[in-house]
């Protein structure tokens, strides 16, 4: 019971945390050198320069409606964390914003070099962000749940619509802010997506590595005593050979790769090897299998 109550309540300081360098992000980077990168946010972000309203209250009138939305198709799936993050993030928007009223007395967006810093950190902030608040279970509601609804009743793919959604952003944010911000724009949901996946996939230390060749006693040593680590051997039928083989596969960190692909080239030069992203391995040698 301990535990499960330490875990839920870390789970909550990760998503409060996440929503914080989320909001840094938007408040920080974004909202000041209008670059309104898709979603809510971005949404907001063109609001907030129409008429002024703060880009918080303006982010929760329309997430409210949305996640009620999320609550009546979807039921429980939107729980107590998806309105959290939400609220949340909206509060840290404009106390941000409160607190460092005039973010050019820090950054000046206006010189033409600086103003690739905003979509590129802003760009890593937000997706920071809410790569933590995913991984930790949390969300901050938005244009992902209107794409969940969309594919629930047209059958569109959930990012086909939330393309579509931030296509839209994007060609209004061009519309008003002018071309070249929305391709700055661009800029900064690239860095989000690739900060988003290298959070909840992981950062590749290691390679998989598969290697199939008639020398399979010398790979075999090369892996366990050059390379000093372990693996498995693997009986494989070549399909256009019909014939049976052995396969060699290992784990092995990157620093190790090129050692042991020049070791298989000295070898057998007509080794077939695959090598292939590895995002975590748990086990001896490698991480420790432990729990959360």
């Amino acid at each position: 019971m301990k535990r499960r109550l330490k875990n839920i309540l870390m789970d909550y300081f990760m998503v409060n945390l996440g929503t914080i360098i989320t909001a840094a992000g938007i408040a920080l980077f974004l909202a000041p050198a209008k670059i309104a990168s898709g979603g809510v946010s971005g949404i907001s972000i063109i609001i907030n320069y129409l008429t002024g309203f703060p880009i918080g209250m303006i982010m929760l009138a329309i997430n409210i409606p949305i996640f009620l939305l999320g609550l009546k198709v979807f039921g429980k799936a939107y729980g107590f964390k998806t309105f959290f993050g939400t609220v949340m993030l909206s509060v840290y928007v404009d106390l941000i914003g409160w607190l460092i009223p005039d973010v050019n007395t820090l950054i000046d967006f206006h010189k033409g070099a600086n103003y690739l810093l905003a979509p590129i950190y802003g760009g890593l902030l937000v997706g920071g962000g809410i790569g933590l608040i995913m991984k930790f279970g949390g969300s901050t509601g938005g244009t992902d749940i209107v794409a969940q609804v969309v594919h629930k009743y047209t059958k569109i793919p959930v990012g086909h619509a939330m393309m579509g959604v931030d296509f839209m952003v994007l060609s209004s944010a061009a519309m008003i802010f002018g071309f070249e911000k929305a391709l700055y724009a661009l800029v900064a949901l690239y860095a989000l997506g690739v900060v988003i996946n290298k959070i909840l996939e992981g950062v590749s230390h290691s390679k998989m590595v598969y290697i199939i060749s008639d020398q399979y006693e010398e790979i075999r040593n090369i892996v366990i005593h050059d390379i000093g680590r372990g693996g498995n051997g693997l009986k494989v039928d070549g399909l256009y050979t019909n014939q049976e083989r052995k396969m060699v596969m290992t784990v092995v960190g990157n620093k190790d790769i090129h050692v042991l692909t020049e070791l298989i080239k000295e070898v057998d030069k007509k080794a077939f090897v695959i090598i292939s992203e590895v995002y975590e391995v748990l086990g001896e040698g490698f991480s420790p299998m432990t729990g959360k």
